[in-house]
């Protein structure tokens, strides 16, 4: 991943789950956490990961976080320095459960 790449899918991924922290009723949606961002080489498209604790709420959290992808972006508008801010799209991130459980071991090195 490019050095521009990384440097604002990490500022997403700060700035969405301060967002988040703020906006979501962990009695309504549980615990949110933002795990990783995905970012198209355009820019133009991010897929955010998360983890919702507990996990039986994760559909209802996640289909609130696609209600609120709009105003997401408008937010991020606001506070990323980007010519375009990307369309978000929110995934379970299967890959942090897989490795709580034991099943996968988690990859090595930082890219």
């Amino acid at each position: 991943m490019g050095i521009r790449l990384e440097r604002l899918s990490h500022t997403l991924q700060e700035e969405i789950s301060n967002l988040l922290r703020e906006e979501l009723d962990p009695n309504t949606y549980g615990w949110v956490s933002v795990t990783g961002v995905k970012l198209s080489k355009d820019l133009k498209d991010a897929v955010v990961f998360i983890t919702v604790f507990p996990e039986h709420l994760e559909g209802k959290a996640l289909e609130k976080l696609q209600k609120m992808s709009g105003y997401i972006r408008k937010h991020l508008a606001g506070r990323v320095r980007a010519k375009t801010v990307p369309k978000v799209r929110f995934e379970i991130d299967n890959l942090t459960k897989l490795v709580e459980r034991g099943v996968i071991e988690p990859p090595k090195g930082g890219g």
